[in-house]
């Protein structure tokens, strides 16, 4: 990896790593909190959690990296020029080529932050014309794909956050988010942001509290999904107790009221399919009068083969030990 070199945007001043592979960028920047991580410690990622973030960058901290990529990581990767294509030819804004490449940006005054922008873009043909000077004509584009619906007027609160800690770290005084919704042949659209100053510091200060906390000073991020809880406390306590209070008596009536509820309907369910299977004798299928295409099936299933525990332990008791294990412990909520 080359040597950082600094840079001066906008009167925002830091350095620009540029790395020759995706390995060495991963591994620059597990040194400090990327912008796509903001939505995770805001609560807008339903995929980590500010625990799970912690306890991995605390592990890349110590060398340990895992760089296999997962598809939706590979994807996304993959589907950035096409969305940088897309909004170039729907606004005229020029992409620079580039932009594509594996860099880091991390501003002075907030080493424990880092910007890694999809790509940027010349706001407008000053920026084109005056080469190396342009850099304060740059705005960043920010590409996202995605399968769920997106209101233009509501985009979500960690798109927003990311763009504008790539803004504030860059110096940028400009950027886009554009999405491409997969699942729609029209899902595409963009939307131009200017820099927010006040958006910014709070953000710098989410990090730097995070940063502080449960980077440098090892504290664990509050749980704030299950998986959290199970990991942090995988066991309980032998006749430890909370004492419940009016929100948690309430939380548990409701649950009572909605397994009554599923258990009539279910009962309901299995009423209407004892209706259908009385129709049949030896046939397989019942089939629409309209199209002869069945509609409901009773078809014959060949029985499973299953182990015979039992027997299995009491006359081969070596083979049995060879092919059982005990599973980790769990915790199991019973509402009584």
């Amino acid at each position: 990896m080359k040597t950082p070199k600094p840079y001066t945007i906008n009167g925002v001043s830091g350095h620009r790593w540029d790395c020759d592979t995706n390995e060495e960028w991963r591994e620059e920047r597990s040194k400090s909190i990327g912008a796509s991580a903001i939505g995770i410690l805001i609560g807008e990622n339903r995929f980590t959690t500010p625990m799970e973030l912690a306890e991995k960058m605390r592990a890349e901290l110590k060398g340990e990296f895992s760089y296999e990529q997962t598809l939706a990581m590979m994807r996304g990767h993959a589907y950035e020029q096409g969305v940088a294509d897309l909004f170039s030819w729907q606004t005229g804004k020029e992409i620079i080529k580039s932009s594509s490449r594996e860099y880091l940006l991390r501003r002075d005054d907030t080493p424990f932050m880092h910007a890694s922008p999809d790509r940027t873009y010349w706001i407008d043909s000053e920026g084109m014309k005056h080469g190396k000077n342009s850099e304060g004509n740059k705005g960043i584009l920010e590409c996202k794909t995605t399968r769920r619906q997106i209101d233009p007027t509501e985009l979500p609160a960690s798109w927003i956050f990311q763009l504008q800690v790539q803004m504030g770290i860059s110096g940028a005084k400009e950027g886009y988010i554009s999405w491409d919704v997969l699942t729609n042949a029209d899902g595409f659209g963009y939307k131009r942001f200017e820099f927010d100053p006040e958006l910014f510091e709070a953000a710098v200060e989410i990090c730097r509290d995070f940063w502080t906390r449960c980077i440098e000073g090892g504290e664990d991020p509050d749980p704030v999904e299950p998986r959290d809880i199970l990991k942090k406390y995988p066991t309980s306590i032998e006749g430890k107790t909370i004492t419940a209070n009016a929100e948690v008596v309430e939380i548990i009536q409701n649950i009572k009221e909605m397994q009554q509820a599923s258990k009539e309907l279910t009962a309901e369910i299995d009423t209407a399919k004892s209706k259908l299977i009385m129709l049949f004798t030896d046939e397989e299928a019942i089939v629409s009068a309209e199209t002869g295409k069945p509609i409901v099936t009773y078809k014959t299933k060949k029985g499973a083969m299953r182990v015979d525990s039992k027997l299995l332990k009491s006359d081969y008791p070596e083979v049995y030990e060879k092919v059982t294990h005990q599973d980790n412990d769990s915790r199991t909520l019973l509402i009584k």
